[in-house]
């Protein structure tokens, strides 16, 4: 498997799967019935919320295929473009400027450098966790590029943002929607149609770039 992340609608469904087959022994053939858009999975819920900044509640986010960071790792974990297609560093080394992809979030709306900015303030706004990462100087915008400046050179930032606490949402739609207890509007191949502690139950995302294999 290429990528931790790699194409998240094929790699959650693949990751899923096998968990479900460990956790049955792969004797249990009943799972195997129904429709076969649909995947029934058991797994360990560890997450009280789906608010991507709560703790480390994103991994459970990005593991519902709902998220999706800037980068993402390959087999060797080097920062790979995900819903940033490129970046580089600034000459002195203190900002660095990621190019966004033409893609949507789940609810239509376009992923502009300006939306991705938004996302990132926010995580900073309300993670401690964030600040600890990196400190975070200001952000700016334009078109489908967006610029991170920091305090002082960070040469791993673009891996620093593939951790799934800086999941990119739709700030504009915080508040409209319960993200804790809805899902944030991300931009993965699914959005959540109920959750609990219990159980959780996805719907294919519509506005997904790619193909989602499981409706």
């Amino acid at each position: 498997m290429k990528s931790i992340y790699k194409k998240g609608a094929a790699l959650a469904a693949a990751a899923l799967m096998t968990v479900a087959f460990a956790g049955c022994g792969g004797g249990d053939k009943s799972a195997s019935k129904g429709p076969k858009d649909t995947l029934t999975v058991g797994i360990t819920n560890f997450a009280d919320s789906l608010e991507p900044t709560d703790n480390y509640f994103g991994w459970q986010v990005m593991r519902y295929g709902v998220g999706e960071c800037l980068v993402h790792f390959d087999s060797k974990m080097n920062a790979e473009p995900w819903i940033a297609e490129s970046w580089k560093v600034s000459d002195d080394k203190m900002s660095w400027t990621f190019k966004i992809k033409d893609i949507k979030f789940s609810n239509g709306t376009p992923v502009t450098g300006e939306a991705v900015k938004k996302s990132i303030e926010r995580t900073f706004a309300k993670s401690p966790r964030a600040k600890a990462m990196f400190e975070l100087d200001h952000i700016t915008a334009d078109g489908q590029n967006v610029t991170i400046y920091t305090k002082k050179p960070i040469a791993t930032l673009p891996g620093m943002l593939g951790d799934p606490l800086f999941i990119i949402v739709d700030v504009d739609s915080d508040g409209k929607v319960d993200f804790a207890k809805q899902g944030p509007i991300g931009t993965g191949p699914y959005m959540v149609k109920s959750f609990s502690k219990a159980k959780c139950e996805l719907d294919a995302n519509p506005n997904y770039y790619a193909a989602v294999p499981f409706k």
